[in-house]
C-alpha cells in the first residue's frame, strides 16, 4: 500500500482573487493586475475551485474578505490571491486599496490599508484542518509621494517575511524587504503572476513543488533579480494538490448514454478453463490502457486481457483450487496496484488478501488472514478496503496494519442503520467515504469518516424489481458527481441512481429479464469503468464480460 497523501481535488476548493490596478493616485497604477486576476480566475475554475474575483477593491475590500471568510468550512482548501500595491510599516504588512489619495505618510498606510495578519486570521479561523495559501503579487514600487517631487518618497523594503500558522503556504512575488519596477514591462501578466498561471493547474504536483518551480522560473527569466519567497507551515509529510486527479474516482458526464448493445471482451467461449474461457467472473478491474483484470472465480485464477485479444492470460492462480502457495479457491475480487506493480486478490474461501508481483508465480505476501473478505477498494491515499460477509463489516487498513479499522457495520448482522448484512462489493469516494453493497439488506449504505451508521443512497425498499428497489446489489461505483452505478444481479440490469434521486434506471441489461444476447445480462457482478467512460461488467451467468460502449464513441 502505497504512502498517504491529501488529495486536494476531492475537498471543497474556495479561492478569493483581488486585483488592484487603478489606483487612485495616477503615480502608483499598474500594468498588469487586473489581467492577474481574471487570467487566474479563469483558470482555477477549471481545476474545480469556487472563485470570488474583486477588481480594484477599495477601503471597503476588508468587508469583502470577511464576507467571503464566512463561506469557509472546516476541511476546505482555501486560496487567497492579491496582487496590487502592498506596504510595510514597522514589520507590518498591509495591503493597499485603490482610493490611496490620502495615503501621505506610513501611519495613514496603518489607517487605511488592509493588515495581512487580519486577512490570514480570518481566513484561518474557520478552517483548522487543512490548508490554506496565500500568494501576494505585491513588488511594485509604492510611492507615498508623485515622484516628481523633490521630497518624493518610495518604499523600497518590500513586504516583511512573515511565520506561517500551521496548515498555512504563503509566497511573495519577491523576496523579504524587496520591490522591483516593472513599469515598462508590456506583456499581459506580470512576471509573476505569468509563471502561476502557468503552474498552478499541472496536475498531481505537490503544491510546494509547484511554487518552489514557479519561484525557480521567475529566478531564471527575471536574470537573478526577483526571487520569490515561500514561506511553508505545511507538515513535510503532507501531499496538499491543487489539481490532484483522482485515479480512482472516475469522471462522466451527468448525462452520459451507453449502446444497448454490448461486446464482450472476455469470456467468448465461457464455461470453461480455456484462456478463451471465463467460469463465473465476478471482480474486475480496469486500467489506463483498457487492459482487464477477472477474478475468474470458479477457475481459482486471476486473468488479465488486454485490449483487443479474445486470448487471456493467467496471471495469478491455476485452475485448480487450493491453499498453497501458488494457489486460489474462489477468488472474488482483484486490484491492480500500478505503483507497486502487483495484484492485490481476495481470496474468498480460504480467508486471506494476498499480494501478488506481477510476472510471479507465487503470492509474495499475506496482507490479511483469516477473513471471510470479499469486496477490495483502494483510496487515493493508498489505504485498501476490505468488506467482510461473515461479521459484516469493512475495515480499513493502512500500510502494514493487521487488523484495520472499521469503517462501515461493525455492530452485527442486520437491517438497521448501524449495522449490515452480507456486505460485498465496496467503493471508496472522496474524503475516504465507504459506499457498499449491503447485499442481502438489497440497499448501497454510504457511510461517511467515522459516522456510527450508514445512509441509504440506493434501494432500500426491500427486494424487487422496480425503480427503487434492488435485488442483491453487486459491483459499485460511484464517480465524481457521486453518481452511484450498482448491478442489480438477480435483477440482471445495471442501474444508475443520481445523487439523491429517489429511485434508479437502468443503463445496461434489458429490464429484469435474464439472457444472454449482447443487449442482455444474467447475474451481473463487478463493474468498471475506463478513462473513455466506457462500462465493463462481470455478466457472472453467462461466463462473459462485456463492454457498453458510450453511444457517441
Amino acid at each position: 500500500m502505497r504512502t498517504a497523501q491529501k488529495n486536494s481535488s476531492l475537498r471543497r476548493k474556495l479561492a478569493l482573487i483581488i486585483g488592484n490596478e487603478n489606483y487612485s493616485a495616477l503615480h502608483n497604477r499598474l500594468n498588469h493586475s487586473i489581467n492577474n486576476a481574471r487570467d487566474l480566475n479563469e483558470l482555477l475554475k477549471k481545476i474545480d475551485f469556487d472563485v470570488t474575483m474583486y477588481i480594484d477593491a477599495d477601503s471597503n475590500m476588508m468587508l469583502k474578505i470577511q464576507r467571503f471568510s464566512k463561506r469557509i468550512s472546516n476541511g476546505d482548501l482555501v486560496l487567497f490571491y492579491f496582487s496590487g500595491h502592498g506596504y510595510e510599516v514597522s514589520g507590518k504588512n498591509y495591503l493597499i486599496p485603490v482610493d490611496d489619495t490620502k495615503i501621505k505618510t506610513d501611519i495613514d498606510v496603518e489607517d487605511i490599508g488592509i493588515n495581512l495578519q487580519s486577512v490570514l486570521e480570518r481566513l484561518i479561523e474557520r478552517n483548522s484542518s487543512y490548508v490554506t495559501i496565500l500568494i501576494l503579487d505585491c513588488c511594485s514600487l509604492y510611492w507615498l509621494k508623485p515622484p516628481t517631487t523633490s521630497n518624493s518618497i518610495v518604499h523600497d523594503k518590500g513586504l516583511s517575511k512573515i511565520q506561517p500558522p500551521s496548515g498555512t503556504f504563503i509566497q511573495f512575488a519577491c523576496a523579504a524587504n524587496q520591490t522591483i519596477d516593472d513599469s515598462g514591462e508590456k506583456q499581459r501578466n506580470s512576471l509573476f503572476s505569468k509563471h502561476l498561471i502557468r503552474n498552478i493547474a499541472r496536475k498531481n504536483i505537490n503544491v510546494t513543488d509547484v511554487f518552489r518551480d514557479i519561484a525557480k522560473n521567475v529566478y531564471l527569466e527575471s536574470n537573478s533579480v526577483q526571487k520569490p519567497l515561500s514561506m511553508n507551515g505545511l507538515d513535510q509529510h503532507d501531499g496538499v494538490f491543487l489539481n490532484a486527479v483522482s485515479s480512482i474516482i472516475p469522471n462522466i458526464p451527468y448525462d452520459t448514454v451507453w449502446k444497448s448493445k454490448a461486446k464482450t471482451i472476455a469470456g467468448i467461449r465461457g464455461p470453461g478453463p480455456a484462456l478463451t474461457a471465463l467460469h463465473f467472473p465476478k471482480g474486475i478491474f480496469v486500467n489506463k490502457k483498457q487492459t482487464v483484470f477477472i477474478a475468474d472465480s470458479s477457475n481459482n485464477r486471476i486473468m488479465k486481457y488486454n485490449r483487443g485479444v479474445i486470448a487471456g492470460k493467467i496471471v495469478a492462480g491455476k485452475n485448480i483450487s487450493g491453499y498453497g502457495s501458488d494457489r486460489m479457491w474462489e477468488p472474488s475480487n482483484v486490484i491492480y496496484d500500478e505503483q507497486s506493480k502487483s495484484y492485490i486478490i481476495c481470496d474468498y474461501q480460504n480467508r486471506r488478501v494476498l499480494r501478488w508481483a506481477s510476472r510471479s508465480s507465487t503470492f509474495t505476501e499475506e496482507l490479511i488472514t483469516n477473513k471471510e473478505c470479499f469486496g477490495l477498494a483502494m483510496d487515493d491515499e493508498g489505504f485498501l478496503y476490505v468488506s467482510d460477509t461473515e461479521l459484516h463489516e469493512v475495515r480499513r487498513y493502512r500500510t502494514g496494519e493487521r487488523y484495520g479499522t472499521v469503517v462501515a457495520g461493525g455492530n452485527g448482522q442486520g437491517s438497521r442503520l448501524k449495522q449490515l448484512n452480507h456486505p460485498t462489493y465496496i467503493f471508496v469516494g472522496p474524503d475516504q467515504v465507504v459506499y457498499v453493497s449491503d447485499t442481502w439488506n438489497n440497499r448501497v449504505v454510504k457511510w461517511e469518516q467515522g459516522a456510527k451508521e450508514g445512509i441509504i443512497v440506493a434501494g432500500g425498499h426491500h427486494k424487487g424489481k422496480d425503480e427503487t428497489q434492488l435485488f442483491h446489489p453487486a459491483g459499485l461505483i460511484v464517480d465524481r458527481l457521486s453518481t452511484i452505478y450498482v448491478a442489480d444481479y438477480y435483477n440482471h440490469r445495471v442501474m444508475r441512481w443520481y445523487k439523491d434521486a429517489s429511485h434508479g434506471h437502468i443503463i445496461a441489461g434489458n429490464r429484469y429479464l435474464p439472457g444472454n444476447n449482447a443487449n442482455k445480462l444474467n447475474g451481473p457482478e463487478g463493474l468498471a469503468f475506463d478513462q473513455h467512460g466506457n462500462l465493463y461488467v462481470a455478466d457472472s451467468n453467462n461466463h462473459r464480460v462485456q463492454r457498453f460502449s458510450i453511444r457517441n464513441i
